[in-house]
């Protein structure tokens, strides 16, 4: 993965142009601090990849801001294919190998979080 501005730029254009309800989440918002958090999560993913212990905790944080900014399952959908267009783009060893080892990141992710908000979902009712 790149950590060129350009990609951060050309990831947020798809992701943001997909939809005026995604191009709502991003109104008024700090695009420069959103781009240093989504490079920081960036890392994070490829760390979780790697099998590092302690990031389930970040994971299902990030699903509670998420869940709090009704953010839902299909602007995940919309969010991955904007980010894998990005990667696509910018990652000279772009191939099968890495679309399938990104999509498997992703995915777990994904579902981790949405586990984390049901479970909590769950035990509070």
């Amino acid at each position: 993965m790149t950590s060129s501005p350009a990609f951060f730029d050309c990831f947020y254009d798809n992701f943001i142009s997909q939809s005026d309800e995604i191009s709502e989440f991003f109104k008024n918002r700090d695009m420069a601090q959103l781009k240093k958090k989504l490079r920081e999560t960036l890392f994070m993913l490829a760390e979780t990849a790697e099998g590092r212990p302690g990031l389930t905790l970040y994971i299902e944080m990030l699903g509670r801001i998420h869940k709090r900014l009704n953010v839902q399952r299909k602007h995940f959908n919309m969010w991955e294919e904007a980010l894998l267009e990005a990667v696509k783009i910018y990652d000279d060893e772009y191939d099968d190998e890495v679309l399938a080892a990104w999509l498997y990141v992703i995915d777990e992710v994904i579902e981790t979080m949405f586990s984390a908000l049901e479970e909590a979902r769950l035990m509070a009712s």
